[in-house]
């Protein structure tokens, strides 16, 4: 029997991946773990609905967070606490904040993997010959407007701070770490949401910033969703300091190195040092309502063995997600992994400072894709001063508020 595993990752993670499968293959006879690469996060979920749609769906489906709602109304999946084999499955060795953004009304849709947040990244090296202390980077965006004119001034950087512009750092991670919502309802976990809230103190501040941060060239724009661009800009000299993923530390770590500086890292910056928590980035695995009981039995035995502790801290050395289970990271502490990779407990120290609130746990919405659209061309008119912050953020709140009444207007009822 053969279960197809569609996911996102080419390069090294892919190779990892394919490897995990090909490993749990061999250890069950008669499963075969098919690892395919089907594109990225948009593609791979659009393709899943219509391959379950025509009624040959994939095994397993890996889905951006964001794609939540959209997975859940489509009727396509399986819960996936119905099939995970029970003698495996600890959940209480999960960490609360993980499982927390993907259980809804008490149940556990899709089983996190691939988890993230945003934290900053810093040249300690550009730091000190600024005369700036490479060990306390900025906490609040003062501070790093501060930190960004000063090396300016004192060395040939071109400027001070960069990152894709991207939704899921300028508003939900930021949102979160000020404990504001991104929609009603909850954040859209107790019924449909049918309110943004964009033009809120928290988006303006941190808009505010970013202008101002653009218009004085301290913030480098890559581009929407330019993650290769910002990364680029950071590693080759260009600017101090950088948002990313944790997800991205090991590459990062090795073109610090070969570039010759060393890497640093801090807690994501907010307008004013607040750190409610940050809220979950990346994907979890989903499995098709359509396939035969006993392909679904197999699917759930690959995700146990991939969630398993060993599995997940090997996942985290490979790639900078961070383990889905308290074991994993006290299996890696004990191994010293932390104490060699300072960097690495930089995610874990954020998330585990993070508060339960609906803020951090995520919003919840069926054109999530669609807001992050809207928001980032939004956005580019907002830095480069062809829309005031309050303006610009209130046409968000419009057009993504329009975006959730026409889905909403699928479905009866409030959930």
């Amino acid at each position: 029997m053969t279960v197809s595993f569609w996911h996102i990752f080419g390069g090294e993670l892919g190779q990892t991946l394919g490897d995990m499968a090909a490993e749990f293959s061999r250890q069950n006879d008669g499963i075969t773990i098919e690892a395919v690469n089907n594109g990225g996060y948009r593609q791979n979920l659009n393709q899943s609905l219509q391959a379950s749609r025509a009624g040959d769906p994939p095994g397993i489906v890996q889905i951006f967070e964001v794609g939540t709602r959209l997975a859940l109304d489509s009727g396509s999946f399986t819960p996936v606490e119905e099939i995970l084999p029970e003698d495996e499955i600890d959940f209480d060795d999960f960490l609360p904040s993980v499982l927390n953004y993907y259980r809804m009304d008490g149940t556990l849709n899709s089983m996190p993997f691939n988890s993230s947040n945003t934290i900053m990244l810093y040249n300690k090296t550009a730091f000190e010959a600024a005369g700036l202390d490479p060990e306390s980077p900025p906490r609040s965006l003062a501070e790093v407007r501060q930190a960004a004119q000063t090396i300016v001034d004192q060395t040939d950087m071109e400027s001070g701070i960069s990152w894709p512009n991207h939704t899921w750092m300028q508003v939900e991670q930021q949102f979160a770490k000020q404990d504001q919502v991104l929609v009603n309802q909850e954040n859209g976990r107790n019924g449909r949401p049918d309110q943004t809230f964009f033009n809120s103190e928290a988006g303006r501040s941190v808009y505010s910033w970013w202008k101002g941060m653009a218009q004085d060239g301290l913030y480098l724009n890559p581009g929407i969703e330019a993650w290769g661009e910002a990364r680029q800009a950071f590693l080759t000299g260009k600017v101090p300091m950088l948002w990313d993923s944790t997800s991205n530390i090991v590459s990062m770590q090795s073109g610090a190195k070969e570039n010759g500086f060393e890497l640093g890292s801090g807690y994501l910056p907010t307008p004013d040092g607040a750190n409610t928590g940050v809220v979950i980035g990346g994907g979890s695995l989903w499995v098709p309502d359509a396939l035969s009981d006993e392909k679904k039995r197999a699917a759930g035995e690959f995700i146990g063995y991939v969630t398993q502790t060993e599995q997940q801290a090997r996942w985290h050395r490979n790639s900078g997600y961070f383990p889905v289970r308290q074991s994993s990271i006290d299996r890696l502490t004990d191994d010293g992994w932390f104490e060699n990779n300072p960097n690495f407990s930089t995610a874990f120290d954020q998330l585990q400072d993070t508060e339960d609130t609906p803020a951090t746990r995520g919003a919840v919405m069926g054109v999530f894709p669609k807001t992050r659209s809207i928001n980032e061309e939004i956005s580019v008119s907002i830095i480069n001063d062809q829309l005031g912050v309050e303006e610009g953020l209130s046409r968000m709140d419009t057009q993504v508020s329009e975006a959730l009444a026409g889905y909403n207007g699928n479905y009866d009822g409030s959930q």
